[in-house]
């Protein structure tokens, strides 16, 4: 299993290539830098815990949850940009909240949904929806409720329940598009594979190829007794990088942005953690 161990290392392409783009571009290298030593120290982090960390009570997923819902209300009140109230101020450091939380909630919702608490994620599933819409972050609602729905629509009891269940998180997703924040993109945030298709369509496409990487675990080789967990957070992925072709939003881990890289390293740890199981 020395292989599944070493998954966190997947994320280097795309961080690396970000950073390379960044760097003949002319960005300082205090910005893509951080990019560099986040990813790796959160590797590190990952994989010095591995197996170390297996905490399965309904208290502890409960108490995460109530963490999420936290940071999420404290970001609606936190300083902002153009009413744009998405990051938490640490000192210096501004984290990006949702890119955050969201791969670790999902990772919650699918163990309720196994506990066939279906309710439950429905209500966080519109509660957390409506926090992102206040934001406002369409990436963010679109990908969240796309990507929980995709665990939860079988589970919903009652055919016909189950699509007007659907109708509330799907206006959601329209609002969030409809009211879409006035933002300028940050050419080495949002706008980094435009940078890469100035350098040559080569680097785009090596650039988008580093992009699709990420999802395959999830998608292609999911654990087998938590596949529509590890499906929805390749969904989930799949969505906010698409969503950057319609809004100013940043690209996962190419862009600059510790918080979509410790995202991802949140959902990959744990995609480790559950392959290993499928063998124990």
């Amino acid at each position: 299993m020395l292989h599944i161990k070493f998954l966190p290392f997947i994320s280097f392409p795309a961080v690396l290539i970000g950073a390379i783009v960044m760097k003949v571009n002319n960005v300082p290298i205090s910005i893509w830098l951080q990019n560099i030593i986040i990813t790796i120290l959160a590797t590190f982090i990952s994989l010095l815990i591995a197996n170390k960390i297996k905490v399965k009570t309904q208290v502890i997923d409960y108490v995460q949850i109530l963490v999420i819902y936290s940071v999420l209300v404290w970001s609606l009140f936190a300083p902002g940009i153009e009413e744009v109230h998405r990051w938490i101020a640490l000192g210096p450091i501004k984290l990006y909240i949702s890119s955050i939380c969201l791969s670790w909630l999902l990772i919650i919702l699918g163990k309720l949904v196994l506990r066939n608490q279906w309710w439950v994620v429905y209500s966080i599933l519109i509660s957390i929806s409506f926090l992102l819409l206040l934001q406002p972050d369409a990436s963010a609602v679109t990908a969240f409720v796309v990507s929980t729905v995709t665990i939860l629509f079988d589970k919903i009891e009652g055919h016909r329940f189950r699509y007007f269940a659907i109708f509330i998180p799907i206006v959601f997703i329209i609002t969030s598009w409809v009211y879409l924040d006035h933002l300028a993109p940050v050419p080495y945030v949002e706008d980094i594979l435009s940078m890469a298709k100035n350098l040559g369509i080569g680097w785009l496409v090596i650039a988008l190829f580093s992009l699709l990487l990420l999802v395959i675990p999830f998608l292609l080789f999911p654990p087998k007794n938590r596949k529509a967990t590890s499906i929805s957070l390749g969904i989930y992925f799949t969505t906010v990088c698409i969503t950057t072709y319609f809004g100013n939003f940043p690209v996962p881990l190419m862009g600059y942005g510790i918080s979509p890289i410790l995202g991802y390293l949140i959902a990959i740890h744990w995609f480790v953690q559950e392959k290993k199981n499928d063998k124990d």
